[in-house]
């Protein structure tokens, strides 16, 4: 991958001693710490709603049969992509680190 910097940006940088490397890696981690925040907050809404873990509540989905609640599974599809999502990026960033 090539990335092309403004000619005018690089005397900031070499005045702040930045290089271009040290500003995607920065960029990178904030938007991933973004991300992180995004799905934590959606986590905790649905712990909130069903008072229980992720876990309890995938064990339960799983363990439901012939009463599926689709409103219940839609939310349980919605915290597991929040679920995986977080530790998606959480990977990411330890990998930047």
């Amino acid at each position: 991958m090539k990335i092309t910097i403004n000619n005018k940006y690089i005397p900031v940088l070499e005045s702040i001693n930045y290089s271009a490397d040290d500003v995607i890696k920065e960029f990178l981690m904030l938007k991933l710490h973004n991300k992180i925040a995004e799905y934590k907050s959606e986590i905790k809404f649905y712990s909130n709603k069903f008072q229980q873990s992720f876990k309890k509540f995938e064990t339960y989905i799983n363990s439901v049969e012939n009463s599926e609640n689709i409103e219940e599974y839609n939310d349980y599809l919605a915290w597991k992509f929040s679920y995986d999502s977080l530790n998606y990026y959480k990977d990411q960033l330890t990998t930047i680190k």
